[in-house]
């Protein structure tokens, strides 16, 4: 026969155990639930999926203070090709603005860079998306 005493330590063991997990599964779910643009993480490269959305723990291209925070992927995309356009248009600018095709061909390409960062700034890169 087993003694009252262990039933109740049996009892509280168990109850304790079942809190435990209970409170660490929420704690993950509410962890999960704040990865958006802007939010700090810890630790340089990290990535995680928040529903459809990829997110990585860089610095974010608009985001003040720069700290480490997650930063969706497309946004490190658009940053890379506003990063790779700039640079060539930099390295075109003297050689097509001999001609009027060629000024036109740069005013083109610095509206798209231009319209580039607004959506940067406004959707993919803004704070809590």
């Amino acid at each position: 026969m087993v003694k009252a005493s262990n039933k109740v330590r049996a009892s509280v063991l168990a109850a304790t155990f079942g809190l435990l997990l209970a409170t660490t599964s929420f704690a993950t779910s509410a962890n999960a639930a704040t990865v958006k643009n802007g939010v700090a993480c810890k630790k340089l490269g990290l990535k995680t999926k928040s529903g459809s959305k990829t997110y990585y723990c860089e610095k974010n291209p608009y985001i003040t203070p720069t700290k480490n925070t997650w930063t969706l992927s497309s946004c490190l995309d658009a940053n890379d090709l506003y990063i790779e356009a700039k640079d060539q248009y930099e390295v075109f600018k003297d050689i097509l603005s001999a001609s009027p095709e060629g000024v036109t061909e740069l005013g083109n390409l610095q509206k798209s860079m231009d319209s580039l960062i607004v959506i940067m700034k406004t959707q993919t890169c803004k704070k809590g998306k």
